[in-house]
């Protein structure tokens, strides 16, 4: 049971962390066709996706980064306190 926890907040980390290296590598990218660009592009369209439905669309598309890093914060959270509950 705890092997799906961990694997639940490694998954929700790596968005974590794939959309703060969007954010990093967003100055520095001058193709936008860039492999290494589009790659961070596909993986964080999902979290992207969810953020937009939750807020209905009433988050400005500028901000929408830090809802998505705040909803998945917020879902590794409850994770980890669902985690220790059940295992307490």
């Amino acid at each position: 049971m705890t092997v799906l926890f961990y694997a639940l907040n490694f998954l929700l980390a790596t968005a974590m962390w794939l959309i703060v290296g969007r954010l990093v590598m967003r100055p520095f990218v001058r193709n936008p066709g860039n492999a290494v660009w589009q790659v961070f592009l596909v993986a964080t369209a999902p979290p992207y996706r969810v953020s937009r439905a939750l807020t209905a669309g009433r988050v400005p598309e500028r901000w929408i980064w830090l809802v998505s890093l705040l909803w998945l914060l917020v879902a590794r959270l409850a994770v980890l306190a669902l985690q220790r509950a059940l295992v307490a």
